[in-house]
């Protein structure tokens, strides 16, 4: 289970001047989009109208004084945070979670990014992804369309669970299948 992120972005300063027309709690916006993301809404309407429908299970744990902040409200707050300061905190907040996947698998999968190519190349992204928790613990840049396992020593994050990168076992390796070779595999999970 993941921890309550409030604690861990209770430090993060408020952008905003203090006026009369600051109605709501930086912490308040900060769950709302926190809580929306984690439940697939990608856009600032949609945050708006999942915190409406979910505003009585809200005002459980948020203080809303005035309701429920509009889309343009979360769009500008979120806009003026510090990225530096709110990735440190997201950090430290799955970190936190992370004992409590040791054991679990961390899939690696490497991807080409559409429309990304310039005059070097295409950008090709290794991403980590803690399976029983679905969540991204890392996203590494990597050269090339280069193998997953060779990227691996470049994302940090991926061996966060278990250790350094000599204590994983390859999945691939443990259960080989006589149709695909390891090599051939889009996805290359560790445990």
């Amino acid at each position: 289970m993941l921890p309550d992120p409030r604690p861990y972005f209770a430090e993060l300063a408020d952008p905003r001047r203090a006026t009369k027309n600051k109605l709501h709690p930086l912490q308040d916006i900060l769950m709302i989009v926190f809580c929306a993301v984690l439940s697939g809404v990608e856009d600032w309407v949609g945050m708006e109208t999942f915190a409406c429908e979910k505003e009585a299970w809200f005002r459980q744990f948020l203080e809303l004084p005035n309701g429920i902040p509009s889309h343009d409200t979360l769009s500008d707050v979120m806009g003026r945070l510090a990225p530096g300061v709110f990735a440190a905190a997201f950090l430290r907040w799955s970190q936190s979670a992370l004992p409590g996947l040791a054991g679990g698998q961390v899939c690696l999968d490497g991807k080409t990014l559409r429309g990304s190519r310039g005059l070097d190349g295409a950008v090709h992204l290794l991403s980590a992804y803690a399976a029983k928790a679905r969540l991204v613990l890392a996203q590494q840049a990597v050269d090339g369309k280069s193998n997953e396992i060779l990227g691996l020593r470049r994302c940090r994050a991926c061996w966060i669970c278990k250790g350094p990168s000599s204590a994983l076992t390859p999945w691939a390796a443990r259960r080989p299948s006589p149709k695909r070779s390891p090599k051939a595999a889009r996805t290359t999970c560790w445990r």
